[in-house]
């Protein structure tokens, strides 16, 4: 298929940083090379905002991790990740965290993760080809994706869109001022359902 969604330069950018920090330069020019993106050693992506990193790229980097240290492996490896590349693209769009940091400012906790999650799920639709909508009940809120880049193209029989509980958390605690909430991955594209879907627990992890 033909790559036609995409992530700007620098979250493509921060993917393969934060990987490099985790696995050390050997581990991630290994990574690159096992999933056929020996391109990119030396050679990451520019700082910039541009949507020029494809969708299957991003995919291809999260089934290497599984092939290289399967599955209990890649899970912690990209929750790591996605905790780092959070960070990362926090500090590259420094407006965006201000205008968050003020719109979070007041209410309770759970109202100032309800506010996050909108504010931010509006910044990556803005930003990039990945779809985002909130739901919520009275136990969870549910970050839903559509066209997700983890598991693009990619079947599995468990969820792993790991990479996304790891920007979730880091996005909650950053949020809350360090407070943990259990996030899992219900719903995967790669298990055949509709969307990817993230629940995310109303009741913060003491």
């Amino acid at each position: 298929m033909t790559d036609q969604y995409f992530y700007p330069n620098i979250w493509g950018r921060s993917i393969l940083t934060s990987a490099e920090e985790i696995l050390g330069a050997r581990g991630i020019n290994a990574l690159l090379n096992l999933v056929g993106l020996s391109d990119y050693i030396g050679n990451f992506p520019p700082d910039d905002i541009q949507k020029a990193f494809p969708f299957s790229h991003v995919a291809k980097l999260q089934q290497g991790l599984y092939d290289m240290y399967g599955s209990k492996g890649a899970r912690v490896f990209a929750i790591r990740g996605g905790e780092e590349t959070f960070q990362h693209s926090l500090n590259k769009y420094d407006k965006v965290q201000k205008a968050a940091q003020a719109a979070m400012s007041i209410g309770s906790t759970e109202t100032r993760v309800k506010l996050g999650l909108n504010f931010f799920s509006k910044f990556f639709n803005a930003v990039s080809d990945q779809v985002v909508r909130i739901d919520e009940d009275d136990k969870n809120w549910y970050w839903i994706i559509e066209h997700c880049p983890m598991c693009w193209e990619r079947k599995a029989d468990e969820p792993v869109c790991h990479l996304g509980v790891g920007v979730l958390n880091a996005a909650s605690q950053w949020a809350t001022g360090g407070k943990k909430f259990r996030i899992q991955e219900t719903s995967c594209t790669a298990m055949g359902d509709e969307d990817c879907i993230y629940t995310i627990s109303k009741q913060f992890v003491d």
